[in-house]
């Protein structure tokens, strides 16, 4: 089966972030980096869940990447605020994440919006 168009950017913002989380600190590395790295596993996942299920349980799955998606943000401020990345970066990545919301939202309501009278 093809990878979905969310699947691929969500693979590519990973291969994206890995070089940037072997800048934080050391202390950092099973805190902060892990749950980056786990929040991104568990959006491919569900990508791939959401791809090879069936249409009545599909909406979960995008429903767990937008939450995901929501934590991404949520930890990049906090590495922002921690000086563990750039302004620049942070906003970087915030639009990347931007980008896959928005692909998500699209199929959320071209899958589950209710029909129009």
């Amino acid at each position: 089966m093809e990878p979905s168009i969310l699947q691929k950017k969500a693979e590519i913002f990973l291969a994206e972030i890995y070089p940037l989380l072997k800048n934080f600190p050391v202390s950092e590395k099973f805190c902060l980096c892990q749950e980056i790295k786990q929040a991104t596993y568990r959006a491919i996942r569900n990508t791939m869940m959401y791809s090879s299920m069936k249409a009545p349980s599909r909406i979960n799955y995008l429903r767990a990447v937008d939450a995901d998606l929501k934590l991404l943000l949520i930890l990049f401020g906090i590495a922002r605020d921690q000086k563990y990345i750039t302004k620049k970066k942070a906003l970087e990545l915030q639009e990347n994440i931007s980008e896959l919301g928005r692909i998500c939202g699209g199929l959320m309501k071209a899958f589950y919006s209710p029909p129009k009278k």
